[in-house]
């Protein structure tokens, strides 16, 4: 049995499943966002530390997310603004990277006065504070 070898057919073959497999990895991270979630917990408003409560008078009247680092511990606090006819929950926190910076993404929604708080303490797993900081707001229906 003789067998003939293409040494052409073998490397258009080769190149034909590269670039398959590269069209399956590369791409989707081409559209994809890299992006940690942050765990965090609700701080309760008795246990909110004094420093905190000190400068949130700054910042009531304006709607932010503000990163504060306090006994090796990071807070995120978010703040409604002048929206009396409503408040805020914390929907999620996520860490990107965008050109060599840690970018925090706070997503908060507005909701009912009722059933929600003027302003938001939590207290994060992070080890170190973001470069940026950008909120997100959406109304809940």
């Amino acid at each position: 049995m003789n067998i003939k070898f293409n040494i052409k057919g073998l490397i258009y073959g080769v190149m034909i499943v590269a670039l398959i497999i590269g069209g399956f990895v590369i791409i989707p991270n081409m559209f994809m966002e890299n992006s940690k979630p942050v765990d965090y917990t609700m701080v309760q408003r008795e246990a909110v530390p004094e420093k905190i409560l000190d400068m949130m008078d700054k910042y009531t009247n304006e709607e932010r997310a503000l990163a504060v680092k306090l006994d090796k511990k990071i807070y995120v606090i978010i703040t409604r603004g002048n929206n009396s006819q409503h408040g805020i929950e914390m929907d999620k926190i996520d860490i990107i990277q965008e050109d060599d910076k840690k970018v925090m993404r706070v997503e908060a929604k507005y909701k009912e006065k009722e059933s929600s708080y003027a302003y938001i303490v939590v207290e994060t797993n992070l080890d170190e504070l973001p470069d940026r900081i950008e909120l997100n707001t959406i109304k809940e229906k």
